[in-house]
């Protein structure tokens, strides 16, 4: 029988030591460098996408989704970036689709990559959508909070890419109870959830300190340090796409609130939320393209 005691303590000793985990991509540092880089352009993000057949793919499909209106007015990455996405939302997408390629993972399941994909895309875009109807906007910058979406649950492909056979076990388990918390029954059965995991890997490869907070206390929405508004965030997209009546297991702060914090109206919360859950199936589709 699993100690999980014993199983939380070596899976957090692992996690400390950075040579255990997998390391950033090259061309994941390359994109870091572009990032922060002033002169960087278009043409330069394009010429590196490019390279990649797949993630040529990814990006065009994407960006022909139906809630951005423009179809199949798309062909090009060029025009993918131009026309839609922006610079920043192509470079992070593109970031954490390589980023994600290094972890060992089945597909299918509740836990599996597909699932996870088509989670991170839907609650990053809306997580951005949400940020643009701030009444200050000065409080977080979009482009990280949509980086925040991406990465929120990267813990879980650690996770199985770590420990496959535990992994296994815990996306069956959450698969044959679709209607039970998937974090709390990882806590429950190994002593440790995805949060924590994935603020290791956050922090084991340098990414901004608000990613890696809002990665950690993302189910703590009543939190209150520094970049707390991100995690307000990444908990109210998270609220607002779950069935789940209480997914983050705060129940002391209602997502009204949450708004109210963030300076988002109810209305356009909930306009948002209808864009982006009426998208749910093209998500899908694309993480499984994406995870072929």
């Amino acid at each position: 029988m699993l100690n999980k005691l014993e199983f939380s303590h070596n899976l957090r000793r692992t996690l400390q030591h950075v040579s255990q985990l997998p390391p950033l991509p090259e061309t994941t540092q390359q994109l870091l460098k572009l990032r922060n880089d002033p002169d960087a352009n278009i043409e330069r993000l394009t010429s590196l996408i490019e390279k990649d057949p797949s993630l040529t793919a990814f990006i065009m499909k994407y960006a022909r989704m139906s809630i951005f209106g423009y179809g199949d007015r798309i062909s090009s990455v060029h025009h993918a970036i131009t026309l839609v996405l922006g610079f920043n939302t192509a470079l992070n997408l593109t970031l954490c689709t390589i980023s994600a390629g290094c972890f060992k993972l089945p597909n299918d399941g509740a836990l599996g990559r597909v699932r996870i994909w088509s989670q991170a895309l839907a609650c990053a875009t809306l997580g951005s959508e949400l940020c643009q109807k701030m009444a200050n906007k000065d409080l977080i910058n979009c482009d990280l909070a949509y980086l925040n979406g991406l990465f929120h649950n990267f813990g879980h492909l650690l996770f199985g890419h770590l420990y496959p056979r535990e992994f296994s076990f815990l996306n069956n388990l959450v698969s044959r109870h679709p209607e039970l918390n998937a974090r709390a029954l990882q806590l429950h059965t190994f002593g440790i959830a995805y949060d924590t995991i994935g603020m290791y890997l956050i922090k084991a490869w340098n990414l901004p300190e608000e990613i890696m907070t809002a990665v950690a206390e993302q189910h703590f929405p009543d939190y209150s340090g520094n970049h707390a508004a991100y995690v307000k965030l990444i908990a109210v997209a998270k609220r607002l796409l779950s069935n789940q009546p209480n997914p983050d297991g705060c129940s002391n702060v209602a997502t009204a609130a949450l708004l109210d914090e963030l300076g988002i109206s109810e209305s356009d919360a909930k306009l948002a939320q209808e864009r982006i859950c009426g998208s749910q199936n093209e998500f899908l589709v694309i993480a499984e393209e994406i995870s072929d």
